[in-house]
């Protein structure tokens, strides 16, 4: 069974309208902007550790 040719201009379509939606940066959401973010990691010392589960060393790590 072969598929009616407008699905496949449809769906070029779309694809190429939202490549170029993302090529332009336009979002349907605002970017949300952080204040007070620290100059460096010096300012905020914890801020790299992890938020996350990581357990790739075989230890179980939780964050800060």
């Amino acid at each position: 069974m072969r598929q009616h040719p407008v699905y496949l201009l449809f769906g070029v379509l779309l694809l190429a309208t939202l490549g170029f939606a993302e090529w332009r940066g336009w979002s349907f959401t605002r970017p949300t902007e952080v204040k007070n973010v620290p100059r460096s990691v010096r300012d905020n010392p914890g801020s790299y550790r992890p938020a996350y589960l990581y357990y790739g060393s075989g230890r179980y790590l939780r964050g800060k």
